[in-house]
């Protein structure tokens, strides 16, 4: 897990916005050598396989090796970059920060530790090469979290222009994990390296990926250690190495878009699992595990397993509850969630292990993983089954079915048996939803629900719930162009917890309604709410408005769709490098009935609409009918697809077109 923050953390200092697609013209061949730029690399002002990159890496190095250091592996691994500034903005990337696990004293001998760390910056003056060199009072250490340190430097003299480099070596106690290497980044790359050599007692499994193809070399060389014995003797061990070495070239930029949970999933590089170790005189161990056998791991782990038979904390004040005069299984679970939230909060932290939940408990806070603990517990005093469902989150990638690994978990929800044989879902971060209403991060199509009974069992949290918005709006056109009227709307799951959220955001209800007022263009004369304190399905608003439509001489413009579903497409590119992952399904139904004023009669009513995506897992319907003076306007939307590859991105991005465009259609009123 710990290696996994590492490359999340570094790929995060990279992040941009814009990306165009690259091709393979007019790029420079830039000088591989450490403190040597050439006078072509300072020159350079454009990319040109993408003019919008801020910057660009002009070569990345990397190289992994195993040492020994008192006679127990490590791993040595150096990193050496070197990057153009071509805008003002690129300037940013001399920000670094490197975070090493580094585990509080007393957190145990495992360690990693920045060694030979340099940095300088190279300018044109009066066309010469001015280097400005980082001095080391530039470069700070601070703590991270519990396990981790971080160092963090700026690069001095950065500016549109500058080619700046730095290099630094990573040593590392966990010899049995090697960090996965990320060819691309969020800036293009003219050349990147990475070699790394193995002896042979060490075996893994490569896990290439990404899109853009990496050159790769395997070859066998000899290798050998020197051991060290408390005698003063000294030995040589020879063995033979795997020597890897992957290079890539002109790799176009990496960035994330809006409506991916993890770039990292779809980035160009190599991931390694550990698949066994075979010392000289000892017996094999695999570890090629199976999701099987890290269920069994989990369930005997002392910060894991063990928590799941830990006693109900709260089990004495739990008898005010009154649960047996209660005879719905969902009503015990809503009063024992509701009791919950008022002795514990989330404090913003997903885990998966409860090392600190005895703390948790007395501070009245922790992370969702301590309060899914307490929460079992008391379900289980209560003579409710539940079981944990471990996941990776959607920000950390997908859970790899191909190399089953207990670091790829990070946190867990709550599987609880409503009957026999189906379940609710909850998690102790959520303070805005219901049952089946986890946040959208956690709604993973692939998690494990664990049980020592049965063992562990692949569940597909993604569609969980009904996520819905459904209004009923009443209104009256006048002849001066005031729309005045009613709106009721129920608010259900995903939507009902960000009503929720929103609602609790504002500092009271006036600025809520004030923002209301100014995202939907009326003016709110009452507003009433039920259930936005109450642990329920559902939230119900109910408003009375007054808008202004357009009047010119004899015509009234109006826009039957008063409140807007889209009043844009979402989607803006011409193309997507990243499929779209969307966070939930959803159905929008609003049925409105506007009065004609006396004295005008309809123009010319609007075409119908009945819209599929290609798949039939999307549509949208808008159909205006008249009756007498009465307009009725129903609409309704629904999306029941989650990703769509990259293949789809047009049709999507044509059906939402389509959807705005309706959306923002005006109906003309004429003065009989």
């Amino acid at each position: 897990m710990g290696k996994l923050f590492i490359l999340c953390a570094l790929l995060f200092q990279l992040l941009s916005p814009v990306y165009s697609q690259q091709t393979a013209t007019d790029v420079i061949n830039p000088s591989m050598k450490y403190g040597k730029p050439t006078m072509e690399e300072l020159k350079m002002t454009t990319y040109a396989p993408d003019t919008a990159a801020t910057a660009v890496v002009l070569y990345s190095r990397n190289n992994a090796r195993y040492d020994l250091l008192n006679n127990d592996f490590r791993l040595v691994y150096t990193y050496e970059i070197k990057i153009k500034v071509l805008k003002s903005e690129g300037a940013s990337y001399a920000d670094i920060i490197i975070p090493y696990y580094s585990k509080e004293r007393g957190g145990g001998t495992m360690k990693e530790n920045i060694t030979q760390l340099d940095a300088s910056a190279y300018n044109l003056e009066d066309g010469k090469i001015v280097r400005t060199k980082m001095k080391r009072d530039l470069v700070f250490e601070e703590r991270l979290n519990k396990s981790y340190m971080q160092i963090k430097f700026s690069i001095p003299a950065v500016r549109e222009g500058t080619v700046f480099e730095y290099k630094y070596q990573l040593n590392s106690d966990f010899y049995y994990s090697i960090n996965h290497w990320e060819a691309q980044r969020s800036i293009p790359v003219i050349h990147t390296q990475y070699d790394i050599t193995i002896p042979e007692y060490f075996l893994f499994n490569l896990d290439m990926r990404g899109s853009h193809s990496l050159n790769m070399k395997d070859q066998s060389e000899s290798l050998s250690y020197t051991l060290h014995y408390q005698n003063g003797q000294v030995e040589q061990l020879l063995c033979t190495g795997r020597h890897l070495s992957f290079t890539g070239k002109q790799l176009p930029a990496l960035r994330p878009d809006k409506y991916v949970w993890c770039a990292d999933d779809y980035m160009s590089g190599v991931g390694f699992e550990l698949r066994g170790i075979n010392f000289p005189g000892s017996l094999y161990k695999s570890f090629t595990n199976t999701w099987e056998t890290i269920d069994k791991m989990l369930l005997e782990d002392e910060d894991f397993g063990s928590l799941l038979k830990m006693r109900n904390p709260y089990r004495d004040e739990m008898t005010a509850l009154a649960l047996d005069k209660l005879t719905d299984r969902q009503d015990k679970i809503a009063a024992i969630y509701t009791f919950l939230k008022k002795k514990m909060s989330w404090n913003g932290q997903y885990g998966l292990y409860g090392s600190e939940v005895r703390k948790a408990i007395k501070n009245g806070t922790g992370s969702n993983a301590d309060i899914n603990f307490v929460l079992m517990s008391m379900l289980r005093d209560a003579q409710i089954p539940c079981y944990p469902a471990v996941m990776s989150r959607k920000t950390l990638g997908i859970l790899p079915l191909s190399h089953p690994s207990i670091q790829k978990l990070n946190t867990f929800v709550v599987g609880i048996a409503d009957t026999d044989s189906t379940f609710v879902f909850l998690d102790g971060s959520v303070t805005n939803g219901y049952m089946n209403t986890l946040p959208p991060v956690l709604m993973v199509d692939r998690a494990r629900l664990l049980s020592k009974a049965d063992g562990g069992n692949w569940i597909d949290l993604s569609q969980l719930g009904k996520n819905q918005i459904r209004s009923s709006i009443n209104a009256q056109i006048h002849a001066d162009g005031r729309i005045t009227g009613t709106r009721q709307t129920g608010y259900t799951g995903q939507h009902a917890a960000n009503f929720r959220r929103n609602y609790h955001a504002a500092k009271d209800s006036a600025e809520f309604i004030t923002k209301l007022e100014t995202e939907e263009n009326i003016k709110v004369k009452t507003f009433s709410t039920t259930g936005v304190n109450a642990f329920s399905s559902i939230v119900k608003e109910s408003l009375e408005f007054e808008k202004q439509a357009n009047v010119n001489d004899n015509l009234i413009y109006i826009n039957p769709m008063i409140f807007l579903h889209v009043s844009k497409c979402p989607f803006t590119q011409a193309e997507r490098q990243l499929p779209l992952e969307m966070p939930y399904a959803e159905q929008i139904i609003q049925v409105t009935n506007l009065t004609i004023p006396e004295g005008y009669t309809v123009d010319e009513l609007p075409a119908p609409l009945n819209a599929f995506t290609e798949d039939k897992q999307g549509f949208c319907r808008y159909l205006v009918h008249q009756n007498g003076n009465q307009l009725i306007i129903t609409y309704s939307f629904s999306s029941n697809k989650l990703i769509y590859p990259t293949s789809e991105y047009k049709l999507v991005k044509s059906f939402w077109e389509l959807i705005a465009e309706k959306n923002n259609e005006i109906l003309v009123l004429k003065k009989i």
